[in-house]
């Protein structure tokens, strides 16, 4: 449920305040987890996209000083996006300019009826949120902790380490791996059955996941929209929230996995669900 202040994007105006950041984008029923402003920018352009797509191509332009910054090639572009094959975003834009732009959208497709909403909050200090022992210390991912707890803690470590996270793996814990161990090429076993080999991580993963969802639906169901790994990202969504990932794959039960994460972080994703199952990494995979 929402918790902050809501705007309306499709309003006549949007006043917002400079300690105001988004913590969603609601669009219709559907409420997806955003990190900033430009993140906000680039899911809700793909989700506009996929409604009013001739709209969104008569906006590209190859001039630069357009509002949206919409291109088919990411020349000058600072921080690009791609929200069709051939359609870049430029999301390097201030929230003032970012509502502009969707209200763009909006009138260009001349519609009232899309319900596209903003969840703001009031930005934060890091130590009234995490409070840390001492100065030395760093924050430190548990899985065990509620969804508040992790997102408060990876704001810590946005402020004291914001490229390296420290995260705590069942497992894992006792062996000083500075990052899990990566598994190639491996089976896996789940309820008897055996799977695999597999050509890469991203495979096994896909082919986990798909599993999972299958045999345990209720525990999988219940990690849509709140598992966060280390990439400070989401990993799964229910519904059309798929849209915020960059490579979806559709699982059972209208859930949307997203692919598109480094070998270690699969790995890591591969943990938590398995450990959510109450299922031991080492004990299903092994190898060929």
């Amino acid at each position: 449920m929402p918790t902050g202040r809501i705007i309306d994007l499709n309003a006549k105006s949007q006043d917002i305040k400079d300690d105001e950041v988004p913590v969603a984008l609601i669009y219709f029923q559907e409420r997806v987890p955003v990190s900033s402003w430009q993140e906000l920018f680039f899911i809700a352009v793909k989700c506009l996209y996929a409604e009013f797509p001739d709209t969104i191509n008569s906006l590209c332009s190859t001039d630069p000083t357009r509002i949206l910054f919409l291109r088919t090639n990411t020349i000058d572009m600072t921080s690009p996006r791609r929200i069709a094959p051939i359609i870049y975003l430029e999301t390097n834009r201030t929230p003032q300019q970012i509502l502009k732009a969707i209200k763009l959208i909006f009138s260009r497709a001349n519609v009232r009826n899309i319900q596209m909403r903003v969840e703001l909050s009031e930005l934060l200090i890091t130590s009234q949120r995490l409070p840390l022992s001492n100065s030395n210390s760093k924050p430190v991912l548990h899985l065990n902790q509620t969804i508040e707890e992790m997102l408060a803690t990876l704001d810590a470590m946005e402020v004291h380490s914001p490229k390296k996270s420290s995260v705590i793996l069942p497992h894992a814990t006792g062996r000083r791996l500075a990052e899990p161990q990566i598994f190639g090429n491996l089976f896996f076993v789940l309820e008897g059955e055996r799977y695999g080999p597999f050509a890469n991580e991203k495979n096994r993963y896909v082919a986990l996941m798909e599993c999972l969802a299958e045999l345990y639906p209720y525990q999988i169901l219940k990690e849509a929209g709140r598992h966060i790994n280390s990439e400070h990202r989401l990993t799964l969504m229910k519904g059309s929230s798929y849209l915020y990932f960059r490579e979806p794959v559709e699982l059972p039960n209208n859930l949307f996995l997203d692919k598109d994460f480094p070998d270690r972080v699969l790995v890591e994703n591969e943990r938590y669900f398995l450990a959510r199952c109450g299922l031991y990494f080492e004990s299903v995979m092994f190898g060929g």
